[in-house]
């Protein structure tokens, strides 16, 4: 695959993620008007190194069938048919006119792809809601093995049961409130010290 049709292709996957989703990228990617169409210069750069290898954690789900449709959609395009939908997008030309190598803003492309623009909705994805057999893992430097996240406390509002204030905050439980001494006193009785001055 050519490098050009790499960068179209990656530019158009970003066009379509802001587009459906409020200008919130898919990825931290910078796309620059050049005379050959939308360039990410960091793309840019690893592939005129030659060869590489690449080491990165899975992606999330969501992402790769995002990433998946947009191949299905894409992927079998001609490269002059690519071209094409980008010098009409509203969004490459415009800026390359004002001068070249200057950033297409995510605005920019939220507007241009969100006004009409054929994107692929989340909820009718023929992707959407499969299970697949690999489990994501991920691990933190020092080599352990990450525990999924959730916001709240354990048993409280977002697991839709009540939560028992008297119970004393476990260590990594979620968002905590800083207790004044004297909240902390009738709380948790002795065990809670005053700091002297």
């Amino acid at each position: 695959m050519s490098a050009r049709r790499i960068h179209y292709l990656l530019y158009l996957t970003q066009a379509h993620y802001v587009a459906e989703h409020r200008g919130q990228k898919i990825m931290p990617a910078t796309f620059l008007a050049t005379q050959v169409g939308p360039v990410e210069p960091n793309i840019h750069q690893l592939l005129a190194g030659g060869r590489f290898v690449l080491e990165a954690n899975d992606l999330p789900r969501v992402v790769e069938d995002y990433l998946i449709e947009i191949w299905n959609r894409f992927g079998g395009k001609a490269l002059k048919r690519l071209e094409e939908l980008v010098e009409r997008d509203g969004a490459w030309r415009p800026v390359f006119r004002k001068g070249a190598l200057l950033e297409i803003p995510a605005e920019l492309l939220f507007r241009a792809y969100g006004r009409g623009a054929d994107a692929v909705p989340l909820d009718r994805r023929p992707s959407a809601g499969k299970i697949r057999n690999k489990e994501q893992e991920y691990w933190t430097l020092t080599g352990k093995k990450a525990e999924k996240w959730e916001p709240g406390l354990p048993g409280g509002p977002s697991a839709g049961t009540t939560r028992n204030t008297a119970a004393t905050p476990r260590v990594g439980a979620g968002v905590r409130r800083i207790l004044s001494a004297e909240e902390a006193q009738a709380r948790y009785g002795a065990a809670a010290k005053t700091p002297s001055r």
